[in-house]
């Protein structure tokens, strides 16, 4: 069977049994038409070698791809091959042997509490898309919820006066989330301008009315950014990452953070948000860092000289 071949029966794999989400399909369908098929495509399965695969890679190199892009068309590679050995009982090459590029340590970008406050300002409540993207925006800032997930909502959980609801995040993994009572001011304030009985939470102003798409929203966001006055790209993930941020530098557990924000493994959690932040290690030190005893503790003069600590008896 050749590569172009197994891609097919791959697809319907991810989306009948491992429930894969529609961005990562989205993915795999991306990487197989740039990359895997003109590079391997005609090529039979159990001839695919580990050189083959350093070719792929050189070729991406050569390309100037990021190592994020170049991550994304190996682990397609990889989840392909591990289909065809597992399900489709070829021979192949076997994934494990493939390594993936070392990605660097993320940098997360998250919005200050000024920087926060000028986007809220920046939006014009006494619209109804205004206030749907104060309440939108307030929503992502309550929950870190990602925007296909915010998106999916209904709004009898608002309209039910609700403070929680469970949802079907990434990798068809269900959480609860957790509405603030400011969110849920703004939401009630939306619906009360809304005059349609669709039943999605946030949807479109035109005729006939739709449910709000994640093409939709990026729009309201750029401009929103230029109202804003503020440099950092403002996105919904950046609220997510606010969130996420908010909750660490307030004394939120790893662990609790990763069960909020729906992350499969701790670790990825750990990666963005553990101890990477330059004023939260200096306020750890500051106020967690202490030894010797009280009346031994060493003073510092005048001159920036510490003064010696008095021998024991």
């Amino acid at each position: 069977m050749r590569v172009s071949e197994a891609f097919a029966p791959f697809i319907n794999y991810c989306q009948s049994e491992r429930h894969v989400a529609d961005s990562t399909l989205d993915k795999y369908h991306e990487c197989l038409r740039c990359w895997l098929l003109p590079w391997l495509g005609e090529r039979d399965l159990g001839t695919v070698s580990r050189m083959d695969v350093l070719a792929l890679r050189q070729g991406m190199v050569d390309r100037g791809l990021s190592i994020a892009r170049q991550y994304s068309v190996i682990m397609s590679l990889k989840s392909l091959l591990k289909f065809a050995r597992s399900t489709l009982g070829v021979s192949c090459l076997d994934p494990g042997q493939i390594a993936l590029p070392r990605r660097p340590q993320p940098r997360v970008e998250y919005l200050t509490d000024p920087e926060i406050q000028s986007v809220l300002d920046a939006i014009n409540i006494n619209t109804f898309s205004g206030i749907r993207l104060r309440a939108l925006v307030e929503l992502l800032l309550s929950t870190g919820m990602r925007i296909s997930e915010a998106l999916s909502l209904a709004r009898d959980i608002f309209e039910q006066g609700r403070a929680d609801a469970e949802i079907v995040g990434k990798g068809k993994r269900r959480r609860d989330v957790f509405f603030s009572p400011r969110c849920r001011y703004w939401v009630r304030e939306y619906l009360g301008r809304r005059v349609d009985d669709y039943p999605a939470l946030f949807v479109t102003t035109g005729f006939p009315v739709r449910r709000f798409r994640r093409e939709d929203v990026h729009r309201f966001f750029a401009n929103l950014r230029l109202k804003a006055g503020i440099q950092k790209r403002l996105t919904p993930h950046i609220l997510r990452h606010t969130y996420c941020t908010i909750l660490r530098n307030n004394g939120a557990d790893i662990s609790h953070i990763r069960d909020l924000a729906g992350h499969q493994s701790i670790q990825t959690t750990a990666r963005y948000y553990l101890g990477r932040d330059k004023d939260v290690l200096r306020q750890v030190v500051d106020s967690c860092l202490r030894y010797g005893t009280a009346d031994r503790a060493t003073p510092v003069s005048p001159n920036g000289r510490f003064d010696r600590i008095a021998s024991p008896g």
